[in-house]
């Protein structure tokens, strides 16, 4: 029984003939792909609800955090240029010194005797003076120079600590002429 298969196809025509040699129908293709996808097993979703319940809840917190981020830095910004400048600040260190050294001044000429002691220091603060209108000067033209900052404020304790050592000075030596006199009574 062996045979050529080739010979057998030669002499039917193999869409229309089967094996057994019957003819086949006309939709007999057609209804045999209808029978294979019936009979394959349905697929079911690959996506899963608890999957999908993940995947919204982390785009939930990832946009949450989001906002929340750029909220704290809009905050943030805000409370700098709430803030005041340093030249407000300067100007507000300025007027607290200025103040302690007019106040220290006063006592000192309450308390001086001397004019020439008087004359002495009036120069030497009038001269710190100078010096701190041509900081100043500086200052307004640039305002983030730390050295001009830092000298003004320099300029300033400078001026106060002279003023508090003259009065510590007058109050030493009118403690060494009190004796004296509380005697002589």
């Amino acid at each position: 029984m062996k045979q050529d298969i080739r010979d057998l196809f030669r002499d039917t025509d193999a869409d229309s003939v089967d094996a057994s040699g019957k003819q086949l129908l006309d939709n007999h293709r057609q209804e045999f792909y209808d029978q294979l996808k019936a009979s394959r097993p349905r697929r079911e979703s690959k996506l899963n609800t608890n999957y999908l319940i993940k995947i919204a809840a982390i785009i939930t917190l990832f946009v949450a955090l989001t906002i929340a981020l750029f909220a704290t830095v809009d905050n943030t910004s805000n409370q700098i240029v709430d803030e005041p400048s340093i030249e407000t600040q300067i100007e507000g260190i300025e007027k607290e010194y200025l103040a302690s050294i007019d106040i220290e001044w006063k006592r000192f000429l309450k308390v001086a005797n001397d004019e020439k002691l008087v004359k002495r220091y009036k120069d030497k603060l009038d001269d710190l003076n100078s010096d701190y209108k041509e900081l100043s000067l500086q200052f307004k033209e640039d305002n983030n120079d730390i050295f001009v900052i830092e000298s003004l404020v320099e300029n300033l304790q400078t001026r106060l600590q002279l003023l508090k050592d003259i009065q510590e000075h007058i109050n030493v030596l009118n403690q060494k002429t009190e004796p004296y006199e509380t005697t002589n009574i």
